[in-house]
């Protein structure tokens, strides 16, 4: 595409000229972005970089933060740079100005560290006096003075230029992953199922359950030939896929992996045609159902049973396809008068199972649904029962050894059993030994590094 080659064309020049310690990045604007290819443009690149900002206070969490990085992190497998955070306030007017609390900006950055960054910068150094960007704050507000966001600038610095070799090129063994398909999320906007969900909206929510669940993932693009190091694979509406990409999925399944997958996959090729052979198309045989009719759900509509549990929230919405199993399981059905459909199937397919949502599930519903997925795979523990204002995140570091990274995204003081391997704190020394209560002041982590 033309901003790939613009890139290469510029990646090419530069290497012309830049010395051998030097290196070539391109900074994304945070988020997944469906309007261009980013594996494509990494390729030309030898670091990632990345520009998350962050809701503040109260609103302050890591979702759109790992977001980012964990898709920064997945385009190269490797390390990626933060080029541009939240420093001061911002927004392009004075209406959306606030402030981070004391504590939350050093919080910030080792959120970013957790996620496998080697760097954190600020835009900007100071606050500019004039234009679009006037209350885009930078580290110095517009007096140009130290002050709190500075002093607390200096105090992670200083801690980083301690600990910075045991945080650095943290790696990463992850196995559940998110599948992204570019083309779905723009033949959906071309054809869409909803004026308010929409690809993105599926692939968000699918996010959020393994945020909330303490789950750890990387991303991989359809069409990624490497899907066995993955045990868990979860699949955001896959509408529009060629027929090996979808047969490198069913492959998958028949091999031992763990599919999640939304509605509408495998309706369409590559070229958002529709096919011409019963729906899913080269899915059907992994789902182990098919159907031909589909339609709309004006409101929310109730499922049965509630084998997960969710009460008031055992619902679908959106979109329903009249499934007919073959040898899958149904899990959930339509509680409907006319439609009796089912709304989640169940298919062993081989050593592996795919889970199937032929409708649009509420959160709460997806977050168990996955759980349940993930907890098959062998892949849940004790960090699925930490408080939930605390977010873990694992790897290894340079030296070998194995990091956890605690964080507490709250105004609370927070207790847990800290369940792994004894080592200590870096940031305080403090012990930590297996079974040990472990305590993180408001807005506070702590880094375990285990002996």
């Amino acid at each position: 595409d033309v901003v790939t080659d613009y890139l290469s064309w510029q990646a090419k020049i530069v290497n012309q000229y830049k010395r051998p310690d030097q290196f070539i990045t391109q900074d994304f604007s945070g988020g997944v972005h469906t309007n261009l290819d980013q594996w494509a443009v990494a390729g030309n690149l030898d670091i990632v970089a990345e520009n998350p900002y962050f809701e503040t206070q109260k609103r302050l969490d890591a979702r759109t933060i790992w977001l980012s990085g964990d898709l920064g992190r997945s385009l190269k497998h490797t390390n990626y740079l933060v080029t541009e955070t939240n420093a001061q306030t911002i927004g392009w007017d004075s209406r959306t100005q606030y402030p981070q609390y004391p504590g939350q900006l050093r919080l910030v950055v080792y959120t970013h560290l957790a996620a496998g960054a080697n760097m954190v910068e600020y835009w900007h150094w100071h606050s500019l006096h004039y234009g679009q960007e006037t209350y885009w704050k930078g580290v110095l507000s517009h007096d140009l003075e130290p002050n709190r966001t500075y002093a607390e600038v200096s105090r992670v610095a200083a801690e980083l230029k301690k600990l910075g070799p045991q945080l650095v090129d943290l790696k990463k063994d992850n196995k559940v992953a998110i599948l992204f398909s570019a083309d779905s999320a723009n033949a959906l906007n071309y054809m869409p199922v909803s004026d308010h969900v929409n690809y993105i909206t599926v692939l968000k929510q699918m996010y959020d359950a393994l945020y909330d669940l303490n789950i750890e993932p990387d991303f991989v693009q359809a069409g990624d030939p490497n899907l066995s190091r993955y045990k868990v694979l979860l699949i955001p509406s896959l509408y529009s896929a060629s027929d090996r990409v979808l047969q490198q999925t069913s492959d998958y399944v028949k091999s031992g992996g763990q599919v999640v997958m939304a509605f509408k996959s495998g309706f369409a090729n590559e070229y958002s045609t529709v096919r011409d052979v019963m729906a899913p198309g080269p899915l059907r045989a992994a789902a182990g159902f098919h159907y031909q009719e589909f339609t709309n759900l004006a409101e929310p509509e109730p499922l049965t049973p509630d084998l997960y549990g969710v009460g008031e929230q055992n619902k679908g919405s959106v979109w329903e396809e009249f499934l007919i199993p073959e040898t899958a399981q149904v899990i959930a059905s339509f509680e409907d008068p006319y439609w009796h459909s089912p709304a989640i199937t169940r298919n062993n397919f081989g050593s592996g199972t795919l889970t199937y949502e032929g409708t649009f599930l509420t959160d709460t519903l997806q977050r168990q649904v996955i759980r349940d997925v993930v907890k098959r795979a062998g892949l849940t523990g004790q960090d699925q029962n930490l408080p939930s204002a605390v977010k873990v995140r694992h790897g290894r570091n340079a030296q070998g050894k194995v990091l956890h990274y605690y964080l507490n995204f709250s105004g609370e003081e927070q207790t847990f059993s800290y369940p792994y391997g004894n080592g200590s704190d870096l940031l305080t020394n403090a012990s930590a030994r297996q079974g040990q209560a472990f305590k993180l002041k408001p807005w506070d982590l702590a880094i375990v590094a285990e002996q």
